[in-house]
């Protein structure tokens, strides 16, 4: 009993779909963030002019009071200005970064509709603290640690590198800085970027490894979940109609191997077959109505297979002959006249 109780098994879907009922998913904050970065460095790269144009439109504008004697009123004028142009030169940008954010979440674990509910336990001081030191929140830390430091030697070296095109700025022309620090911006992020990607590429995998781990499952616990699945009205009704089709499916393609179909013409079929090595009597290998009985007549005729009319016959043995089973006593003199006719038909083709 004990190694049963051990979570050695991958979760089941179902398992996997209740924790995301209850808003627990795989999600890789570094995903997220990688997303994020990545299409910003792509609106900077491809709407540069926009934004620099606006850029330019504020400095100006600031610019504009500049030896001028600046009262409260216009002081909070031209804050009101500034603020405005600085959001609307971000707007698209923001946009961009609240959908990218969305879709990167949608793309790891899709739609979750959790109501909230809240957890008094989330309230005990204790578990709380307990919750700040747990070894996933160290990890993170860690990660996060790690992430930073890389970056900010990345940055330093960068720094120390352009450190001398910085400086030439400040002797350049306005329209020359900006270009400059396009320029470099456009690097840095790229190299932040790569950095970032690897990281999101690597938490990814880790984040889903250690998500699909505390979702494992003992033996015992997988053969409770079939117990309860079983008795769940749906999953009944679904395995019904599994069953139906497969039974449906493994009946016409017997049907090729039948002697003879008889028919009411149109809304019955019967597919007879005569093994005397095997059976002591005729057995019904396939039997439809409607739609079915036609499908079975179509397979009869594509495999050259006589269609016998009988109509009370084909009404009277669909209805108290199971399919797999031999024909009654009571069908034996009627059967034995048209296996006898598609003796004789087989022995006219030959």
């Amino acid at each position: 009993m004990a190694d049963d109780q051990e979570k050695t098994e991958e979760p089941t879907p179902k398992k996997i779909e209740d924790a995301k009922k209850e808003g627990n998913v795989s999600k890789s904050m570094e995903v997220s963030g990688a997303t994020i970065l990545f299409f910003g460095t792509l609106f900077l790269l491809f709407f540069s002019g926009y934004l620099f144009t606006e850029i330019q439109k504020m400095m100006l504008y600031i610019y504009s009071f500049i030896g001028k004697e600046v009262d409260s009123t216009i002081y909070y004028q031209m804050t009101v200005t500034v603020v405005e142009d600085i959001l609307y030169a971000l707007a698209p940008f923001l946009i961009l970064v609240l959908f990218f954010g969305i879709v990167s979440n949608l793309v790891q674990f899709g739609f979750i509709f959790t109501p909230i509910k809240l957890k008094f336990e989330k309230l005990d001081p204790i578990k709380g603290m307990g919750n700040v030191f747990s070894m996933k929140k160290l990890i993170e830390a860690l990660k996060l640690s790690i992430k930073l430091t890389i970056i900010f030697i990345v940055m330093v070296v960068l720094f120390l590198f352009f450190g001398d095109d910085m400086l030439r700025m400040m002797d350049k022309s306005l329209g020359y800085t900006l270009d400059s620090i396009y320029e470099l911006l456009i690097y840095f992020l790229s190299t932040i970027l790569l950095i970032i990607i690897i990281f999101a590429i690597i938490d990814y995998y880790f984040t889903h490894f250690y998500y699909m781990k505390s979702l494992r499952m003992s033996k015992q616990e997988i053969k409770d979940e079939y117990k309860n699945m079983e008795g769940d009205p749906l999953v009944k009704s679904r395995i019904r109609q599994l069953q139906m089709k497969m039974a449906m499916r493994r009946m016409m393609s017997d049907v090729p191997s039948a002697d003879v179909v008889i028919t009411n013409p149109t809304h019955y079929a019967v597919a007879l077959k005569y093994d005397n090595t095997k059976n002591s009597a005729p057995k019904v290998v396939a039997k439809g109505i409607d739609f079915l009985a036609l499908r079975i007549r179509e397979i009869a005729m594509d495999n050259d297979i006589p269609i016998i009319e009988n109509p009370a016959l084909a009404r009277a043995m669909y209805a108290q002959v199971e399919i797999e089973a031999e024909i009654p006593e009571e069908f034996y003199k009627a059967i034995a006249e048209i296996f006898s006719y598609v003796y004789e038909l087989k022995k006219g083709k030959k």
